[in-house]
């Protein structure tokens, strides 16, 4: 009986079967290519219910490799989720409670700016963006996330440095903030 002549649920299980005798290289997988065990672990298990909840129609050749990316997959779109939920609950959480009664004029410019952070935030490259949000919305201290990245913590330094200059750059807020400031120290 060949693979392709196997019903569907014996196909799912052999993947299943690949998942689990592989686990440990697609975490240490996920792992280098995002950073992060816990992460990684998240994202393999993730994977797994997913195959046992909805099982893949698709006839598999190579086990590993569709394992691999469909982990890569599912580590991408945690990520997007992760930051989507976490910028909006920040951005709502941090609105003054009067918010209710400012001009149509001044929540559309509101929105337009964090709608345009959100973008410049999404165009870092990906180690300096995903330092960025484990310091500034995570609350993790550049020693954390220097382990947990398994990282120098200079290179986290140098990393943050370079989505803050970038952000800077390109997102006006920041930079008329930083403006003022160095205004203020020339006075």
């Amino acid at each position: 009986m060949s693979y392709y002549s196997l019903p569907q649920q014996t196909k799912t299980s052999l993947l299943v079967l690949a998942l689990t005798r592989h686990y440990d290289d697609l975490v240490d997988y996920i792992r280098r290519k995002f950073g992060g065990r816990e992460f990684a672990r998240d994202v393999v298990h993730d994977l797994c219910v997913q195959l046992i909840e909805h099982p893949s129609l698709a006839d598999i050749e190579q086990p590993l490799a569709y394992l691999r990316k469909a982990s890569t997959n599912g580590a991408l779109n945690r990520l997007r989720n992760e930051n989507y939920r976490t910028e909006w609950v920040d951005v709502v959480s941090e609105l003054p409670e009067h918010a209710h009664l400012e001009s149509g004029e001044y929540v559309l410019d509101f929105k337009q700016n964090v709608i345009y952070l959100q973008q410049v935030i999404q165009g870092l490259p990906p180690r300096a963006r995903q330092i960025f949000l484990l310091h500034r919305l995570y609350g993790m201290s550049q020693q954390d996330i220097a382990t947990e990245l398994d990282i120098s913590r200079n290179m986290v330094t140098q990393h943050y440095r370079r989505a803050i200059t970038e952000i800077a750059e390109k997102w006006p807020p920041l930079r008329l903030y930083y403006q003022a400031r160095q205004q203020g120290r020339h006075e």
